[in-house]
Protein backbone atom coordinates (compact mmCIF):
# COMPACT_ATOMS: atom_id res chain seq x y z
CA UNK A 1 0.00 0.00 0.00
CA UNK A 2 2.50 2.57 1.01
CA UNK A 3 4.53 1.63 -2.39
CA UNK A 4 1.54 2.39 -4.46
CA UNK A 5 0.66 5.75 -2.84
CA UNK A 6 4.15 6.86 -3.30
CA UNK A 7 4.34 5.90 -6.65
CA UNK A 8 0.85 7.30 -7.13
CA UNK A 9 1.88 10.48 -5.59
CA UNK A 10 4.81 10.46 -8.05
CA UNK A 11 2.72 9.92 -10.72
CA UNK A 12 0.36 12.77 -10.13
CA UNK A 13 3.35 15.42 -9.72
CA UNK A 14 4.54 13.96 -13.16
CA UNK A 15 0.94 13.78 -14.25
CA UNK A 16 0.16 17.42 -13.55
CA UNK A 17 3.70 19.02 -14.61
CA UNK A 18 2.74 17.43 -18.23
CA UNK A 19 -0.87 18.34 -18.60
CA UNK A 20 0.49 21.75 -17.97
CA UNK A 21 3.50 21.48 -20.34
CA UNK A 22 1.34 20.09 -22.74
CA UNK A 23 -1.25 23.51 -22.43
CA UNK A 24 1.39 25.89 -22.57
CA UNK A 25 3.23 24.31 -25.96
CA UNK A 26 -0.20 24.77 -27.58
CA UNK A 27 -0.37 28.40 -26.01
CA UNK A 28 3.06 29.43 -26.68
CA UNK A 29 2.55 28.05 -30.53
CA UNK A 30 -0.29 30.11 -30.80
CA UNK A 31 1.75 33.00 -29.68
CA UNK A 32 4.35 32.37 -32.25
CA UNK A 33 1.66 32.38 -35.06
CA UNK A 34 0.23 35.39 -33.75
CA UNK A 35 3.47 37.10 -33.09
CA UNK A 36 3.15 39.03 -36.94
CA UNK A 37 4.91 42.30 -38.84
CA UNK A 38 2.57 44.45 -40.59
CA UNK A 39 4.46 46.76 -43.30
CA UNK A 40 2.12 49.47 -44.41
CA UNK A 41 3.12 49.98 -48.25
CA UNK A 42 3.38 53.76 -49.62
CA UNK A 43 0.15 54.91 -51.12
CA UNK A 44 -0.13 54.60 -55.01
CA UNK A 45 2.37 52.09 -55.28
CA UNK A 46 2.03 50.17 -58.31
CA UNK A 47 1.12 46.71 -58.33
CA UNK A 48 4.64 45.31 -60.15
CA UNK A 49 6.22 47.79 -57.01
CA UNK A 50 3.84 45.77 -54.20
CA UNK A 51 5.25 42.30 -55.46
CA UNK A 52 9.04 43.35 -55.70
CA UNK A 53 8.50 44.19 -52.15
CA UNK A 54 6.59 40.91 -51.30
CA UNK A 55 9.80 39.19 -52.75
CA UNK A 56 12.46 41.44 -51.01
CA UNK A 57 10.51 40.87 -47.45
CA UNK A 58 10.44 36.92 -48.43
CA UNK A 59 14.44 37.29 -48.69
CA UNK A 60 14.93 38.55 -45.07
CA UNK A 61 16.24 36.31 -42.90
CA UNK A 62 14.01 34.97 -40.41
CA UNK A 63 10.72 35.47 -42.64
CA UNK A 64 8.44 32.79 -42.71
CA UNK A 65 5.64 33.92 -44.76
CA UNK A 66 4.60 37.47 -46.46
CA UNK A 67 1.03 38.07 -47.29
CA UNK A 68 0.22 40.88 -49.68
CA UNK A 69 -3.20 42.81 -48.74
CA UNK A 70 -4.14 44.69 -51.15
CA UNK A 71 -5.74 48.23 -50.33
CA UNK A 72 -8.90 47.07 -51.94
CA UNK A 73 -8.68 43.76 -50.18
CA UNK A 74 -8.03 45.92 -46.46
CA UNK A 75 -11.34 47.63 -47.36
CA UNK A 76 -13.93 44.61 -47.66
CA UNK A 77 -12.10 43.12 -44.52
CA UNK A 78 -12.94 46.26 -42.76
CA UNK A 79 -16.55 46.68 -44.79
CA UNK A 80 -17.90 43.25 -42.51
CA UNK A 81 -18.21 45.89 -39.60
CA UNK A 82 -21.20 48.07 -40.18
CA UNK A 83 -19.75 51.30 -38.83
CA UNK A 84 -16.58 51.28 -40.17
CA UNK A 85 -18.04 50.57 -43.55
CA UNK A 86 -20.15 53.63 -43.04
CA UNK A 87 -16.96 56.11 -42.47
CA UNK A 88 -15.71 54.45 -45.69
CA UNK A 89 -18.40 55.72 -47.75
CA UNK A 90 -18.26 59.12 -46.11
CA UNK A 91 -15.20 59.61 -47.02
CA UNK A 92 -15.39 58.88 -50.53
CA UNK A 93 -12.50 56.91 -51.56
CA UNK A 94 -10.13 54.49 -49.78
CA UNK A 95 -7.43 55.48 -47.46
CA UNK A 96 -5.89 52.28 -46.57
CA UNK A 97 -2.53 51.54 -47.78
CA UNK A 98 -0.98 47.72 -49.24
CA UNK A 99 0.43 46.06 -46.27
CA UNK A 100 2.86 43.08 -46.12
CA UNK A 101 1.74 40.41 -43.36
CA UNK A 102 4.67 38.98 -42.22
CA UNK A 103 5.32 35.24 -40.31
CA UNK A 104 8.29 34.89 -38.21
CA UNK A 105 10.08 31.27 -38.92
CA UNK A 106 11.66 31.50 -35.68
CA UNK A 107 9.78 33.55 -32.87
CA UNK A 108 11.51 35.21 -30.35
CA UNK A 109 12.36 38.81 -29.10
CA UNK A 110 16.35 39.14 -31.57
CA UNK A 111 14.28 37.82 -34.42
CA UNK A 112 11.44 40.11 -34.38
CA UNK A 113 13.79 43.30 -34.08
CA UNK A 114 16.06 42.22 -36.84
CA UNK A 115 13.07 41.58 -39.36
CA UNK A 116 11.25 44.70 -38.41
CA UNK A 117 14.55 46.81 -39.25
CA UNK A 118 14.98 45.04 -42.38
CA UNK A 119 11.50 45.83 -43.66
CA UNK A 120 11.99 48.96 -42.51
CA UNK A 121 14.93 49.65 -45.16
CA UNK A 122 12.71 47.93 -48.14
CA UNK A 123 12.07 50.29 -51.41
CA UNK A 124 8.14 51.34 -50.99
CA UNK A 125 8.06 50.33 -47.37
CA UNK A 126 6.66 53.46 -45.69
CA UNK A 127 6.14 52.53 -42.34
CA UNK A 128 6.63 49.18 -39.86
CA UNK A 129 4.24 48.21 -37.23
CA UNK A 130 5.91 45.72 -34.87
CA UNK A 131 3.10 46.14 -32.33
CA UNK A 132 5.14 48.95 -30.03
CA UNK A 133 7.23 46.42 -28.64
CA UNK A 134 4.08 43.90 -27.76
CA UNK A 135 5.33 41.06 -30.60
CA UNK A 136 8.47 41.29 -28.47
CA UNK A 137 6.73 41.54 -25.16
CA UNK A 138 4.46 38.33 -25.97
CA UNK A 139 7.51 36.65 -27.13
CA UNK A 140 9.61 37.25 -23.97
CA UNK A 141 6.85 36.12 -21.94
CA UNK A 142 6.34 32.71 -24.05
CA UNK A 143 9.76 31.91 -23.08
CA UNK A 144 9.71 32.69 -19.50
CA UNK A 145 6.74 30.48 -19.45
CA UNK A 146 8.85 27.32 -20.85
CA UNK A 147 11.57 28.48 -18.64
CA UNK A 148 9.77 28.12 -15.59
CA UNK A 149 7.54 24.66 -17.00
CA UNK A 150 11.44 23.39 -17.37
CA UNK A 151 12.14 24.27 -13.74
CA UNK A 152 8.89 23.29 -12.41
CA UNK A 153 9.59 20.12 -14.29
CA UNK A 154 12.85 19.43 -12.67
CA UNK A 155 11.22 19.80 -8.95
CA UNK A 156 8.44 17.21 -10.02
CA UNK A 157 11.23 14.80 -11.27
CA UNK A 158 13.37 15.40 -7.59
CA UNK A 159 10.26 15.01 -5.69
CA UNK A 160 9.18 11.43 -7.45
CA UNK A 161 13.03 9.80 -7.62
CA UNK A 162 13.04 10.75 -3.97
CA UNK A 163 10.05 9.63 -3.29
CA UNK A 164 10.89 5.62 -5.23
CA UNK A 165 14.09 5.54 -3.60
CA UNK A 166 12.68 5.78 -0.41
CA UNK A 167 10.20 3.24 -1.10
CA UNK A 168 12.47 1.15 -2.97
CA UNK A 169 14.91 1.27 0.64
CA UNK A 170 12.01 0.58 3.11
CA UNK A 171 11.16 -2.57 1.04
CA UNK A 172 14.68 -3.77 1.18
CA UNK A 173 14.42 -3.25 4.64
CA UNK A 174 11.64 -4.73 6.19
CA UNK A 175 12.48 -7.81 3.70
CA UNK A 176 16.31 -7.76 4.66
CA UNK A 177 15.79 -11.66 6.37
CA UNK A 178 14.01 -12.70 3.46
CA UNK A 179 17.15 -11.82 1.34
CA UNK A 180 19.60 -12.91 3.60
CA UNK A 181 18.21 -16.44 3.37
CA UNK A 182 17.72 -16.38 -0.12
CA UNK A 183 21.46 -15.79 -0.24
CA UNK A 184 22.58 -18.41 2.11
CA UNK A 185 20.78 -21.07 0.02
CA UNK A 186 22.64 -20.09 -2.84
CA UNK A 187 20.11 -17.80 -4.67
CA UNK A 188 20.92 -15.77 -7.70
CA UNK A 189 20.97 -11.87 -7.80
CA UNK A 190 18.06 -12.34 -10.75
CA UNK A 191 16.28 -14.79 -9.10
CA UNK A 192 15.75 -12.50 -5.95
CA UNK A 193 14.84 -9.36 -7.96
CA UNK A 194 12.53 -11.17 -10.10
CA UNK A 195 10.02 -11.04 -7.60
CA UNK A 196 10.58 -7.00 -6.77
CA UNK A 197 10.32 -6.20 -10.64
CA UNK A 198 7.06 -7.72 -10.60
CA UNK A 199 5.59 -6.38 -7.84
CA UNK A 200 7.32 -3.02 -8.74
CA UNK A 201 5.73 -3.48 -12.34
CA UNK A 202 2.16 -4.12 -10.40
CA UNK A 203 2.31 -1.19 -7.83
CA UNK A 204 3.55 1.10 -10.77
CA UNK A 205 0.53 0.20 -13.12
CA UNK A 206 -2.16 0.50 -9.99
CA UNK A 207 -0.15 3.84 -9.36
CA UNK A 208 -0.10 5.16 -12.24
CA UNK A 209 -3.95 3.76 -13.42
CA UNK A 210 -4.95 5.94 -9.51
CA UNK A 211 -2.77 8.96 -10.88
CA UNK A 212 -4.23 9.57 -14.03
CA UNK A 213 -7.96 8.67 -12.49
CA UNK A 214 -7.35 10.95 -9.86
CA UNK A 215 -6.41 13.98 -12.97
CA UNK A 216 -8.83 13.01 -14.53
CA UNK A 217 -11.33 13.67 -11.63
CA UNK A 218 -10.00 16.83 -10.69
CA UNK A 219 -10.09 18.50 -13.64
CA UNK A 220 -13.67 17.57 -14.27
CA UNK A 221 -14.66 18.95 -10.60
CA UNK A 222 -12.82 21.90 -11.10
CA UNK A 223 -14.33 22.38 -14.83
CA UNK A 224 -18.20 22.04 -12.91
CA UNK A 225 -17.09 24.28 -10.54
CA UNK A 226 -15.60 27.11 -12.22
CA UNK A 227 -18.42 26.63 -15.19
CA UNK A 228 -21.10 26.61 -12.08
CA UNK A 229 -19.66 29.39 -9.84
CA UNK A 230 -18.28 31.72 -12.27
CA UNK A 231 -18.99 30.75 -15.49
CA UNK A 232 -15.62 29.64 -16.96
CA UNK A 233 -15.21 27.48 -19.10
CA UNK A 234 -11.85 25.72 -18.55
CA UNK A 235 -11.72 24.24 -21.77
CA UNK A 236 -11.06 27.40 -23.34
CA UNK A 237 -7.85 27.95 -20.93
CA UNK A 238 -6.60 23.98 -20.95
CA UNK A 239 -7.84 22.60 -24.31
CA UNK A 240 -5.91 19.45 -23.28
CA UNK A 241 -6.97 17.43 -20.57
CA UNK A 242 -6.49 13.54 -19.54
CA UNK A 243 -7.54 11.57 -22.44
CA UNK A 244 -7.17 7.74 -23.28
CA UNK A 245 -3.54 8.44 -24.87
CA UNK A 246 -2.08 10.65 -22.00
CA UNK A 247 -3.45 8.03 -19.13
CA UNK A 248 -2.23 4.91 -21.19
CA UNK A 249 1.09 7.08 -21.35
CA UNK A 250 1.13 8.24 -17.91
CA UNK A 251 0.24 4.56 -16.45
CA UNK A 252 2.79 2.83 -18.55
CA UNK A 253 5.51 5.29 -17.22
CA UNK A 254 4.70 4.59 -13.68
CA UNK A 255 5.13 1.24 -14.35
CA UNK A 256 8.56 1.34 -15.52
CA UNK A 257 9.44 3.81 -12.86
CA UNK A 258 8.02 0.91 -10.24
Amino acid sequence: LVAVSALGLAALFAGAWGLLWRNARYWTSGVGDAAQIVAYLRPGLPATAQQSAVAAAQALSGVAEVVLVGAEQAAEQLSQDAQLKQALTLLGENPLPATLKIRLATPNPASATLVAKGLATLPGVEEVDAGEGAVEGLLRASSAARTALLGLGALFSAAALLIVAAVLRLAAWSRRQELGIMRLVGARHAFIRAPFLLEGLLQGLLGGALASSALAASLAWLGLRLQHDLQIDLSAFLPFGVDLRFGLLLTAATALLG
